[in-house]
C-alpha cells in the first residue's frame, strides 16, 4: 500500500487506512517531467556511464541520487567532480548534450528493452545462485555486453569465464527481444505505462490550471516530447529551468514553481499550488516555494529522503486528487 505522509495542515493516513488525509485544497498542479512524466533517468545514467567509463570511473546510485532535479549546468558541475573526471563542466556538458539527443530523437521508436535486459541478467545469475545487486546494475548500465558480463563473472565472482557468460547473454537476448513491444508513443512512469498521461488528461479535462517545471533546458524538451507533443500541449506554460532567464537557481532552491505559479493567468498564491515529482531536489524546492509536494520516488530513495514530501505514492495511479479538493476521477 502506498505510504502517505500529512503536511502540517493535515493529518497522516495510516497503513490501516482507518484515517483519512487532510491536506490544503489547491486550484492549480505543477509537474516535474524527467522521471515522472517521461522515463528518461535511465537514459540519462546510460549516457553518463558512456562519458565516464573511459576514465574508469562508476555513476553510482549514491551520486545520481544527488544530482536528480538538478539543472544541466549544476549537475555538469556536479559530476565532474564527484566522478573526479578530467574534463571541464563546459566539456561534459557539450559531450553529454550531443549524446542525450541521439538517444531521445530514437527513445521512443525503440523496442522497450531495458526491462527485459535487466529480467534476462538476473535469470542468468540466478543459475549461479548470484544475486543481482543494485550497486552491480548501476554499475554496468550504459556499458557493452562485453564490459557487462565482465563486470558481472568478476565482481560477483561467477563460476564461469566471461566468454561463456557473454554467449549465454547473446542467446538469452535472441530468446527474448524478438517479442519485445515497441512503446508507440506511451509515456511511461517509472511504475507504469499511462498513469501520468491520465492524470494530466483529467485535470486538463476539468480546467484545473496545470504547468510543466523541469531543470532541463529548452533544446532538450523539444526532443524529448516530440513524439508526445498534443499530450505536452495540454499544459498552459512551460518553464525550463536550465534556459530560463528567471530561475535564479535550480532545485533543491524554490525558484522554479514561484516562477511556474506566477506564470499562470490568476497568478495563484504558491500555498494553492500542488508539485508532482520523483527527485528529493525537487520536492526540496516545493516545499521551500510553500507549495505541498508529491513523491513518486524511484524505489532506491532511501526513506529520510521521502519524509519531506506531503505524499509519498509507489505510482500515480495512487493519487486521488479529491484529498487536495480537485475533481475525482470517475
Amino acid at each position: 500500500m502506498s505510504r502517505l505522509f500529512g503536511s502540517s495542515s493535515g493529518s497522516v493516513l495510516g497503513t490501516a487506512g482507518s484515517k483519512m488525509s487532510t491536506f490544503r485544497k489547491v486550484t492549480h498542479c505543477i509537474f516535474d517531467m524527467d522521471g515522472l512524466l517521461l522515463d528518461t533517468e535511465n537514459l540519462y545514467t546510460q549516457v553518463t556511464q558512456s562519458i565516464a567509463e573511459p576514465y574508469g570511473k562508476t555513476y553510482t546510485w549514491e551520486i545520481k541520487q544527488t544530482i536528480m532535479g538538478l539543472q544541466r549546468d549544476e549537475a555538469a558541475e556536479a559530476i565532474v567532480a564527484a566522478l573526479e573526471l578530467p574534463l571541464t563542466p563546459a566539456e561534459y556538458v557539450q559531450i553529454s548534450t550531443e549524446r542525450i539527443n541521439r538517444v531521445m530523437e530514437q527513445c521512443q521508436l525503440m523496442p522497450d528493452t531495458e526491462k527485459i535486459y535487466e529480467n534476462i541478467l538476473r535469470d542468468l545469475l540466478k543459475s549461479y545462485n548470484s544475486p543481482y545487486p543494485w550497486p552491480t546494475r548501476m554499475k554496468v548500465m550504459g556499458t557493452t555486453e562485453q564490459r557487462t558480463c565482465s563486470i558481472l563473472v568478476n565482481d560477483l565472482k561467477l563460476p564461469c569465464t566471461v566468454d561463456e557468460f557473454l554467449a549465454r547473454f547473446r542467446r538469452d537476448q535472441l530468446l527474448h527481444l524478438g517479442r519485445a513491444p515497441l512503446m508507440q508513443g506511451q509515456i511511461r512512469t517509472p511504475a507504469g505505462s499511462v498513469r501520468a498521461e491520465r492524470l494530466v488528461r483529467h485535470l486538463h479535462k476539468h480546467n484545473v490550471p496545470i504547468a510543466l517545471a523541469t531543470s532541463s533546458g529548452a533544446d532538450s524538451v523539444e526532443v524529448k516530447t516530440k513524439n508526445h507533443r498534443e499530450l505536452f500541449e495540454l499544459f498552459g506554460h512551460k518553464v525550463m529551468g536550465s534556459s530560463d532567464p528567471e530561475v535564479k537557481e535550480g532545485k533543491p532552491a524554490p525558484d522554479i514553481f514561484l516562477v511556474a505559479a506566477a506564470r499562470f493567468q490568476d497568478r495563484p498564491a504558491p500555498d494553492q499550488c500542488l508539485v508532482f515529482e520523483d527527485a528529493p531536489n525537487g520536492v526540496t524546492a516545493a516545499i521551500a516555494a510553500g507549495m505541498q509536494a508529491v513523491m513518486v520516488p524511484d524505489p532506491h530513495i532511501e526513506e529520510d529522503q521521502r519524509k519531506h514530501a506531503t505524499v509519498v505514492l509507489k505510482s500515480l495511479e495512487d493519487f486521488r486528487p479529491e484529498q487536495f479538493g480537485l475533481p475525482a476521477f470517475t
